[in-house]
């Protein structure tokens, strides 16, 4: 079994942790597949680099499509080596559909995630979540979860329909190549890096952080004057994440900066 002191040491995120031993002891009791509840991708990628020595047990990140930004982690062991297909196949979770007219009155995914959750859907069950436009949005939860039936839901004045659908029936966001992205900037405010590495204006920047749809290592930003560092992940919705890789500052006391985009 699994010592939680070992792993928890130096650790951000002691919580996460904390779920993925219990999953792992699981894992390792039964001889069988157990699936994580969601974390947010980055978190995954800190504390795996914790458990990558361990003997026995093996893990496979997986959020229902490529480049997910919540995914959740399959813990085995090494013995039964499972197949992508046979793991894939074991991912506890379903596609729902929220439909609605938002033609006039835009809602964003953090808005869906809140409708969900105060119909009394556990936050860490809930998967990726993205914007079909005016139409509504599409997502991934938890298998076990659910709503209860009744005839109508409002997302504040739009009433809105849900449907629960086959993984393979969603209309995922296309998938994402990653790649580097140097720039070179003025300061190493997340306002200039955000905006060298999603392309868009500093403008644009300052309007998704008013309206709450830029996340800084898993925390929403609220002011666009915060100075980075190497590691610091930038989430935007629907537009992946960019990960600061390098920065050097130069002879001109400007900000020589590598980004990789995922």
């Amino acid at each position: 079994m699994i010592n939680l002191k070992d792993f928890e040491k130096d650790c951000l995120y002691k919580t996460e942790i904390r779920h993925l031993i219990e999953i792992s002891n699981l894992a390792y009791k039964n001889w069988e597949i157990c699936w994580t509840n969601f974390f947010p991708s980055y978190i995954q990628e800190e504390i795996l680099n914790k458990f990558h020595n361990l003997v026995d047990l093996s893990y496979f990140v997986y959020g229902g499509y490529v480049n997910a930004d919540r995914v959740k982690i399959a813990c085995f062991r090494k013995s039964i080596q499972p197949s992508t297909k046979d793991l894939v196949s074991s991912f506890a979770a379903k596609g729902f559909n929220i439909s609605g007219n938002f033609l006039f009155d835009n809602a964003s995914q953090d808005d869906f995630r809140n409708f969900l959750i105060n119909h009394k859907i556990n936050k860490n069950m809930i998967g990726d979540i993205w914007t079909l436009g005016e139409k509504g949005a599409q997502g991934i939860i938890d298998f076990n979860q659910d709503i209860q039936n009744q005839n109508k839901y409002f997302l504040r004045d739009v009433e809105v329909n849900i449907k629960f659908l086959d993984l393979t029936e969603l209309r995922t966001p296309i998938e994402r190549v990653s790649k580097f992205i140097n720039s070179v900037e003025a300061s190493t405010r997340i306002d200039a890096i955000a905006s060298a590495g999603f392309r868009i204006s500093r403008s644009k920047i300052i309007d998704k952080i008013k309206n709450g749809l830029l996340y800084l290592n898993g925390l929403k930003v609220n002011k666009a004057t915060i100075n980075l560092k190497v590691g610091d992940k930038i989430r935007f919705q629907n537009k992946g994440i960019i990960e600061i890789v390098e920065m050097e500052k130069t002879k001109r006391e400007r900000w020589k900066i590598k980004l990789l985009k995922k």
